[in-house]
């Protein structure tokens, strides 16, 4: 391209957006904005809706309000992929005014909402005090026929857990299986937190215990959860013996991941 015989194109900065994105190259990502807002890289409509979207994925508030004002100032309809993007934000920033906004323009521009767009819906309510909200989006997508996906039904269950409703926690989790769904570490890792968090370890334990009997495999953040409830209770020999005896609640853990977990114990207890 450099030699002057292929031209870049809105597609290959788009890439190129996404690629910093990823790679969390904020810096350099802003810098480029910057030559597209100023007239520097000539703008078309796709590189626009891309900035709005990778500066929502990087969770960056006042970039992605740009970009939409931007989009909108040039007369640029958005698509629902961008609504969702600005829906995403104000969710995660638990801004409910700003969330209504945008899902009403979506409405007035004919627009249908998506499972992206229930599923960012939940994650703002099961986030705040109107917590139990995240199941009644959770009910008006079954109403709409549609499917909810993991994330649906993991948010839901973090709304309950995250409360200490765990009766509700549990329904969701039977309706996820019943909706031939398959519970992930993600969906476990929230039930053991929970339980740890409570001073619950044996019920945490048996979690563990559930979910490598229907083979799932934990992670760090499933032994971690356990570990470091323990420690904030003093009770770091209870975690040593926890991590001890791992291979009897029937994972297996390598020798280094053993020796992360102890020096994990030791550091927390330090």
């Amino acid at each position: 391209m450099k030699d002057g015989r292929c031209k870049p194109n809105e597609l290959t900065y788009s890439s190129l957006l996404h690629a910093y994105a990823n790679a969390k190259q904020i810096e350099r990502m802003n810098a480029f904005a910057e030559e597209i807002y100023s007239g520097s890289i000539e703008t078309h409509a796709v590189l626009l809706k891309t900035l709005v979207l990778v500066n929502s994925k990087t969770d960056l508030l006042m970039e992605t309000e740009r970009a939409f004002l931007e989009l909108r100032r040039r007369g640029i309809s958005p698509d629902i992929t961008t609504l969702n993007a600005m829906i995403s934000i104000y969710g995660r920033k638990q801004m409910l005014a700003k969330t209504n906004e945008i899902l009403n323009f979506m409405y007035e521009s004919g627009f249908t909402p998506t499972l992206t767009t229930y599923n960012s819906l939940m994650y703002m309510y099961s986030r705040s005090e109107n917590f139990q909200k995240s199941e009644e989006v959770l009910r008006e997508i079954l109403d709409k026929g549609m499917k909810p996906d993991k994330i649906s039904y993991n948010t839901v269950i973090y709304a309950y857990c995250r409360n200490g409703r765990m009766k509700e926690a549990s329904r969701i989790f039977s309706e996820m299986k019943d909706a031939a769904l398959v519970p992930d570490v993600v969906t476990y890792n929230t039930f053991i937190a929970t339980y740890a968090a409570d001073s619950m370890f044996v019920e945490a334990i048996d979690v563990v215990r559930y979910m490598i009997k229907q083979g799932c495999k934990p992670n760090q953040t499933t032994y971690n959860s356990i570990i470091d409830w323990y420690c904030k209770l003093n009770r770091q020999d209870e975690a040593k013996y926890f991590v001890k005896s791992l291979g009897d609640i029937g994972t297996h853990v390598s020798k280094e991941e053993e020796s992360r977990l102890l020096e994990r114990i030791a550091k927390k207890w330090s």
